[in-house]
């Protein structure tokens, strides 16, 4: 019985986690460049309760949330300082540490330097990319002045070791054929059908496990008063 009032309690502290996670990701949806979060649980035991007409399915999640690292659709801005690779990302600076994106909003800082909205510098052969109006940029990164290579944007797939903010990557780069896109901006990834499919499925077992709760609160109140 108390096993009974346990095991729901923890199945609906897993549910509210994943919760929180497919909240994130509906409120992101939005956001260029997001990579849906995705959580991973296995049922642990389901058994009939009395008193209920559905089974009560006990969970835990087998790991901290993972992030999907499949693109977004690829979105013309016709904003030059606006860039998306197809197929790998652009390296940046963040204080030191290099990370990598698959699309970036870029803007300039007082010193003329590409930067992300966080204000990481965009990094090209040279170090930071110190931005010209009459540059342009081509399918390869290279960034062109009347037709010449001035520099360009560091680009490569990598593999993914550490996910940073949900858009940033930290890991190795690999080969793999790519094209850069200016003007572009890639959108999240986030699949809100299938998201609002799964929040309305644990709201469902949360409200199963909550009556499970009451029911067996219910009987153990009972056996307490025959007790005394």
């Amino acid at each position: 019985m108390l096993r009974g009032i346990y095991n729901a309690v923890s199945s609906n502290l897993m549910l509210l986690r994943a919760q929180d996670v497919i909240e994130d990701n509906l409120l992101h949806i939005q956001t260029p460049g997001y990579k849906q979060k995705n959580f991973a649980y296995e049922l642990t035991e389901q058994r009939d309760i009395n008193g209920i007409n559905n089974s009560l399915a006990y969970g835990e999640l087998l790991s901290y949330p993972y992030v999907s690292l499949s693109q977004g659709s690829l979105n013309e801005t016709d904003r030059k300082l606006d860039l998306a690779v197809s197929g790998g990302f652009v390296a940046v600076d963040a204080n030191g540490q290099r990370m990598w994106a698959s699309s970036v909003q870029m803007l300039l800082d007082d010193q003329g330097y590409l930067i992300t909205p966080e204000g990481y510098r965009v990094l090209g052969k040279n170090g930071p990319i110190k931005w010209n109006d009459d540059y342009s940029i081509d399918d390869n990164g290279n960034i062109l002045l009347n037709g010449n290579v001035v520099d360009s944007f560091t680009v490569s797939d990598i593999n993914v070791q550490q996910v940073v903010d949900d858009k940033y990557f930290i890991g190795q780069q690999i080969q793999a054929p790519l094209k850069v896109m200016q003007g572009y901006l890639e959108s999240s990834n986030v699949n809100e059908v299938d998201q609002m499919s799964q929040l309305m499925s644990i709201l469902r077992q949360y409200q199963s496990n909550v009556k499970v709760i009451q029911t067996e609160d219910g009987t153990l109140a009972k056996l307490i008063n025959v007790m005394i």
